[in-house]
């Protein structure tokens, strides 16, 4: 079984290959770290500066539906939150975050892993002790499940 469902993958090489500069966070870094569970969107968090917000943008406007066309440098604020993307042709929910629990990509520069296609694109991903540091205080069921996979060490 591969570790990303394909329209996961089609997003996330097409990042990379435009050079976004990006980490997976969320679900997809969890299975990429040896737990695989289910997710039904991609987490990425991504460097906030123009120059790579706007190839953030010009890749996703030429991902599926192209709904991204529409987003701007200025919605992408230095705020807590994501930014969701909705492509139904390619069946992706795409969630993107300049920062998150106040911190930045480059704040997590030593923790990111990663994971290399068939083609040899590598996808960079969260390691586990940023996983853990992101989604320990989260109320949420699945993410009380994978802070305590991740910390026990059975990834």
């Amino acid at each position: 079984m591969k570790p990303l469902e394909s329209s996961f993958e089609k997003l996330l090489v097409l990042l990379v290959q435009n050079k976004v500069e990006f980490t997976t966070v969320g679900g997809i870094a969890v299975c990429l770290n040896g737990y695989v569970r289910l997710t039904e969107d991609v987490d990425i968090l991504v460097r906030r500066d123009e120059p790579n917000i706007l190839r953030l943008i010009q890749t996703l406007s030429s991902y599926g539906e192209g709904f991204a066309s529409e987003l701007t440098v200025d919605d992408f604020s230095d705020e807590e939150g994501a930014i969701r993307v909705i492509e139904v042709v390619e069946s992706c929910q795409i969630d993107i975050f300049v920062r998150m629990q106040g911190l930045y990509l480059e704040d997590f520069h030593d923790d990111i892993r990663y994971f290399k296609t068939e083609n040899h694109i590598e996808i960079p991903f969260l390691g586990s002790k940023s996983l853990v540091l992101l989604k320990s205080t989260s109320l949420r069921e699945k993410d009380r499940v994978d802070v305590s996979v991740l910390k026990g060490g059975f990834c």
